[in-house]
């Protein structure tokens, strides 16, 4: 009973929001066994704010006993016209690079990943393709248009921007996903908040007299340049979770990192939510290059007071964190080197290289 305290005591304190709390102690104690479900656009390469990022929190799930889901979301990247805007292709790519990816990631965290289950939309959507439309417009009856269209954010475009009717409906299948799969345990990043919220208040239309599933919601991880979150569209602004130990020391070197500011600082956000998630007993190392010696922080709290007060430099904490970070991706990396793996990730090359 101790661990699992610890274990969710983790989650709240590192989560950015769990909606709520409360909610989600009473299904754990319940004795149930609960599903989870992360839904995934398959739309380029798996960056860290991504495949690490999620991985740490299904971990932790699935030490709860809680059942994880990674959800292929080949039509949801269709109507969003990410890859070559074509379904086939994006079932494709989700079920080899993409799957094979977030594998790697859940075993780079300690995970094992034969205890996660991978589902392609487009699949589940064919099983009974009459209750998902039912429910999908059941959502959409109880959803004003003016709320979905501040909604279509999580798809990563504005409010008022000129978009195609079915990009419209895409928060209201994000719902109907949820509750097509009977999920309790909702997860993805804070920007998908608006879908959840949705999710939460058609809950009595949709599921009468069941318990609202729980959403949960981890953080962004900042990009390279410390203005918005890591984007596989904008190659450096992100480490991808299989860049070369090259790759990932000139990445973090180049990163924007002020001295004894850390509001906006990439290197202190990935060290927070990535490298501090669930340390118990190592401590963390910043060598100082200049001076000799080294500093060890047993919380994210001293490191970042100490370098608020100048006493870490940001180029000795770029290495430390380089070091960590390289070490982390080490299992992705082995595993992406295996040919037929690599294969996967070349179909990948081939259809960004085209676009």
């Amino acid at each position: 009973m101790a661990e699992k305290e610890q274990i969710i005591t983790r989650l709240a304190n590192n989560l950015a929001e769990i909606i709520t709390e409360d909610e989600l102690r009473q299904r754990l104690a319940s004795g149930d066994t609960l599903t989870h479900y992360i839904g995934f656009e398959i739309s380029g390469y798996v960056h860290i704010g991504q495949g690490i990022m999620s991985a740490l929190v299904m971990k932790d799930l699935t030490d709860l006993g809680v059942k994880c889901t990674v959800w292929l979301a080949d039509w949801h990247t269709w109507i969003n016209g990410k890859l070559d805007g074509n379904k086939t292709t994006a079932a494709r790519i989700g079920q080899g690079y993409f799957t094979e990816a977030m594998k790697a990631c859940f075993h780079a965290v300690g995970g094992d990943p034969d205890k996660l289950e991978f589902r392609l939309a487009s699949e589940w959507y064919q099983k009974n393709a009459y209750q998902y439309l039912e429910l999908e417009k059941l959502i959409e009856k109880n959803t004003s248009l003016s709320r979905m269209q501040r909604s279509i954010s999580i798809m990563g475009k504005e409010e008022g921007s000129e978009i195609d009717f079915a990009s419209l409906t895409y928060p209201a299948m994000q719902v109907a996903d949820i509750y097509y799969q009977n999920i309790d345990i909702v997860h993805a990043a804070m920007d998908q908040r608006k879908a959840h919220v949705i999710m939460r208040d058609v809950a009595e239309k949709i599921a009468p007299g069941k318990p609202k599933p729980v959403a949960l919601h981890h953080p962004l991880i900042a990009s390279l340049d410390g203005q918005n979150k890591m984007s596989k569209s904008r190659p450096d602004s992100a480490v991808f979770i299989h860049d070369s130990e090259e790759e990932i020391s000139r990445k973090v070197k180049k990163a924007f990192a002020e001295p004894c500011k850390t509001a906006g600082n990439p290197i202190l956000n990935w060290t927070r939510h990535l490298l501090f998630w669930n340390r118990e007993e190592s401590q963390f190392e910043v060598m100082n290059e200049k001076e000799g010696g080294k500093k060890s922080f047993a919380s994210y709290e001293e490191l970042e007071d100490a370098y608020a007060a100048g006493s870490v430099h940001p180029a000795d904490l770029k290495t430390a964190v380089t070091k960590e970070l390289i070490e982390v991706l080490t299992p992705v990396r082995r595993h992406f080197a295996k040919p037929t793996i690599t294969a996967k990730k070349a179909e990948l090359d081939k259809v960004l290289q085209a676009r």
